[in-house]
């Protein structure tokens, strides 16, 4: 049995209140809006990462005619009630509706800098956390996309499903996830890897000097050399061993100077059991 998730684009500000917006940049966010539910979508309905080619994800977003009031535009997110086997039966108890719910949340706020927890998600997918930090990533660009509505005759953008407000974007949001802050200076710490998807090299650190989890990807070849270094330290955190991963990377910072995201160059094993 499929269920609908309802989501709305609320338009405001400048030209949309008089029910219009610059169609090329106002219909080009719209695109990278719908890009978003289709890579949530596609992973809740599928238990895989999916962002180039045909993938399941694509074909469950419908979208409606942009109606007055300021500018209200209405996508249809189809999903199966009950989310891929695959992901666990963490996910399955929790439910695809609100799997999805929680996982659209997670990716704006941790693109747009802001705090995010959310226990139920975490339960959910609690073996799949490499998964969401590579969700993240990938929704990162679209999100970006999202936000050239604004300025194009429109100020604010509710994101809502139901009655709820998940984010509202404007020109501030716009700033932040538009500006990356890259310092190529190599950094080594030691670190613990909560979360590393093994395919994509995508995933999380946690930095004690900072006190807070950090994204990571690394290039292609670094993934070929270090996969095996950030699984063990993937498996050593799931353990609660004192073991933990050296690594070295250039770092890419938010806009005001926060680390956004660690660019791996180098990894090994420190071993202290």
């Amino acid at each position: 049995m499929s269920i609908i998730v309802p989501y709305q684009l609320r338009l405001t500000g400048g030209l949309a209140d008089r029910h219009r917006f610059e169609a090329y940049d106002g219909y080009s966010g719209m695109a990278g809006f719908a890009r978003t539910l289709s890579l949530v979508s596609n992973y809740v309905e599928t238990g895989k990462i999916r962002q180039r080619g045909d993938f399941e994800g694509r074909h469950s977003i419908i979208g409606t005619a942009p109606r007055e009031g300021s500018v209200l535009t209405d996508f249809l997110i189809q999903l199966d009630d009950l989310p891929a086997h695959i992901l666990g039966a963490g996910a399955i108890k929790l439910g695809s509706r609100e799997l999805f719910n929680a996982l659209l949340a997670r990716v704006f706020s941790q693109n747009l800098g802001d705090g995010y927890a959310d226990n139920r998600l975490e339960d959910a997918l609690s073996s799949k956390r490499g998964d969401i930090e590579t969700l993240v990533a990938i929704t990162e660009a679209p999100i970006r996309q999202t936000h050239q509505v604004i300025s194009a005759g429109v100020g604010k953008v509710n994101v809502v499903t139901g009655s709820r407000v998940i984010k509202t974007l404007d020109q501030s949001t716009k700033d932040y996830v538009n500006l990356d802050v890259r310092d190529d200076t190599v950094i080594c710490k030691e670190v613990t890897v909560s979360a590393f998807n093994a395919n994509s090299g995508y995933g999380s650190v946690f930095d004690f000097d900072l006190g807070r989890n950090v994204s990571f990807q690394m290039t292609r070849e670094n993934l070929q050399k270090y996969r095996r270094v950030f699984s063990w330290g993937l498996d050593q955190y799931a353990s609660r061993t004192p073991n933990r991963v050296h690594t070295c990377f250039t770092t890419i910072n938010f806009m005001d100077g926060r680390a956004k995201r660690y660019q791996i160059v180098q990894a090994s094993r420190i071993e202290k059991t």
